[in-house]
Formats: structure tokens, C-alpha cells, sequence
């Protein structure tokens, strides 16, 4: 993720105790040069209770993304349980980053905190396959997707970065490996259209082979059952053709998608 594709919804709540403070610094740190912007609370300032409560309430019901930095201070801590019991509460995604795995005295610890919060970076990555007759809508799905925590690289990938004069064999490895990259943690969503093409359905199939339960078909258009691709006819699809609105209809996908993250959390 490069510095300008920061948007607002790469805001992430880190919940952690201040006993913690040298390891967490550490994670922020790793966080912010990856292009995510880490929100952390130290509250000194504050003595009562109900209002500390209220103050960290309000700033995870406008959030999305979540890192809980784990430890014994954090489990002994009343005020990082609270956190997380409210987070669970309001059905949000959060990734555990167990900080007892961080060396203070290593000689690579930066580069070992980076690895530590791979996972956290893989799954808000979202792959979306998509005929080229749709890339609009394509357009608007990212939009609505980054609003709550989720990265469509895949939309520059089809604008131009490969030349449309390059070899299948080349287009297809650069996709299979892409899809391959996206399905470690994160999530691939194939829109199935009247246009659909046979390279569109073939990424969507190859994503079902990897993982069925990180990977989304949606058809978006009118189609007949028996227009439905052969592949496809006996999976589990979100058909969401009975809705007009583009609008809505990138809503309903996101929200699918946040249930999917939802079910594979501990994944």
C-alpha cells in the first residue's frame, strides 16, 4: 500500500496496555510505514472511569480495523478487556499480535515486527475479478470498500500495468499469482455479468479451487440459470440482481464480505 492510497477507512484502533508501551511503539511504528495510520490512547489526562469508557466506545464504533497488541499486561489490564469485549460486541474485525514475540535486543526487530503484522495487512486485501464492461461498478465497489477497511489493488492492475498486447500465458501467471497473494488472509470477489468473459469466469474458478470460504461470486446482472457458467451452476453464489441501484448493490457486497471476515478471523 503506497503512502497516497491512505484513505479513511485505514484508520486502526490499537488496543494495548501503556505497561507495553516499548513493543507497542514498535507495532505503530511498522503500521504507519506500511501507509496505515494507528490510532493509540494513552489517557493520563483522564480519571473518571465512565468517561474514559465512553470516550474509547465512541472511537471504535467509528472504526473498522482493530489490533489488539497481546500480552499479560493486556490480559491483566481492565481497560484493554473492556476493548476487546466491546469490539466483539459490535462485530468488528480485529487481528492479535502477540507481542511476546517481539525481541527488544534483536538486531532484526524491525524487520521482525513487519513480519508480525503481515497477516493484519493480508486481510484487508480484496481481489476483484471483473469484465472490463463493468469496471465502473468495479470502480464504485472500491470506493465502498475502502470506507470500511478493505484494499482493491486489482482495479490498476487491469488499468494498464500490463500491456494488452502481452502474451495469455504471461497475463494469466501475473493473475494466478495475483489471486494467490490476495487468497493469503484476504479475499477475492469475482462479479459475474451478461459480459462475463471466459477469462473472468476461469480467475473466478481458480480462486473457488484455492479457497471457497475467502472467495465471493456475485452476479450482478439479470441472467438465466442456464447462462449461468457451467463451473458456477452449483455453487453458492450472492445473486443480487434484484437490486438497480449500483449503490446498493456495492453496499450488499461489502456487507457480505465483512461477514466473510467475520468467519475466518481465527483463520
Amino acid at each position: 500500500m503506497k503512502g497516497n492510497d491512505i484513505e479513511e477507512g485505514f484508520w486502526v484502533f490499537v488496543s494495548h496496555s501503556t505497561k507495553d508501551f516499548e513493543k507497542v511503539r514498535l507495532v505503530r511504528n511498522a503500521l504507519e510505514d506500511s501507509g496505515f495510520r494507528p490510532i493509540l490512547f494513552y489517557l493520563k489526562c483522564m480519571e473518571n472511569e465512565n468517561e474514559i469508557n465512553e470516550l474509547l466506545k465512541r472511537e471504535i464504533d467509528a472504526r473498522r480495523r482493530f489490533i489488539l497488541c497481546d500480552s499479560p499486561n493486556a490480559q491483566a489490564s481492565k481497560y484493554v478487556q473492556s476493548e476487546v469485549e466491546y469490539i466483539r460486541s459490535k462485530n468488528r474485525m480485529y487481528e492479535v499480535i502477540d507481542l511476546s514475540q517481539i525481541d527488544i535486543n534483536s538486531l532484526d526487530i524491525s524487520q521482525e515486527v513487519i513480519e508480525l503484522i503481515k497477516p493484519f495487512k493480508r486481510r484487508a486485501n480484496v481481489f476483484v475479478s471483473y469484465h472490463y464492461s463493468n469496471r465502473e461498478f468495479a470502480k464504485q465497489l472500491e470506493a465502498e470498500c475502502l470506507k470500511l477497511g478493505f484494499k482493491t489493488w486489482d482495479i490498476d492492475f487491469y488499468d494498464g500495468q500490463i500491456p494488452g498486447n502481452a502474451p495469455s500465458a504471461t497475463w494469466n501467471f501475473l493473475t494466478r499469482r495475483s489471486i494467490e497473494a490476495t487468497l493469503d488472509k484476504g479475499y477475492f470477489i469475482g462479479l459475474i455479468s451478461k459480459k462475463s468473459s471466459e477469462f473472468s469466469v476461469k480467475e473466478i474458478e481458480y480462486a473457488l479451487e484455492l479457497d471457497t470460504s475467502r472467495t465471493l461470486p456475485v452476479i450482478i446482472d439479470d441472467i438465466a440459470a442456464d447462462q449461468l457458467p457451467v463451473i458456477l451452476r452449483d455453487k453458492q453464489i450472492l445473486n443480487l440482481s434484484y437490486i438497480s441501484s449500483p449503490d446498493q448493490k456495492a453496499k450488499a457486497i461489502v456487507e457480505k464480505l465483512i461477514s466473510f471476515d467475520l468467519e475466518n478471523q481465527y483463520k
